[in-house]
């Protein structure tokens, strides 16, 4: 921590004096588009989350009516989609946070707007909530889901 002098003119805010960080606030990035991002801790295995994200029919059962084209993945760590929609970019990261339980963390970027951040904001909360409850269903739903 940098020491002033009591004769300083500048001094850094204290914690109460700095703006909150709004969990509403817009990114925009260098080249004028906006971005957004969300995440969900889901009780599942990484490659069951991992799974749910790359088979486009499993997919289905929890991201309805989006249109999206795998372009890279990493099992069971990551994967970067496009939206064929607005070819927006989605980067999905899966993080283990012990046995079973693991972060989801979602950032869709390209946006064309703050109106359209808003909107994809809401609907990534929704979809990971669903995409919870897809995952956490009891062991038969599970097993009638995959087929087993």
């Amino acid at each position: 921590m940098t020491r002033l002098s009591p004769h300083s003119k500048t001094r850094p805010a204290s914690p109460a004096a700095r703006p909150p960080v709004s969990d509403e606030a817009v990114k925009q990035q260098r080249n004028g588009r906006f971005a957004v991002s969300a995440g969900k801790t889901i009780a599942a295995s990484a490659p069951d989350i991992f799974a749910a994200w790359s088979s486009p029919r499993r997919r289905a059962c929890w991201l309805a009516g989006v249109k999206l084209l795998l372009r890279a993945a990493v099992a069971p760590k990551s994967l970067h989609l496009t939206c064929t929609d607005d070819d927006s970019d989605i980067e999905v990261r899966i993080t283990p946070k012990g046995r079973n339980k693991c972060a989801v963390a979602v950032d869709h970027t390209r946006l064309a707007d703050a109106k359209q951040v808003a909107e994809r904001r809401h609907c990534w909360k929704e979809m990971l909530a669903v995409l919870k409850h897809y995952l956490e269903r009891p062991a038969l739903a599970r097993s009638h889901r995959t087929g087993i």
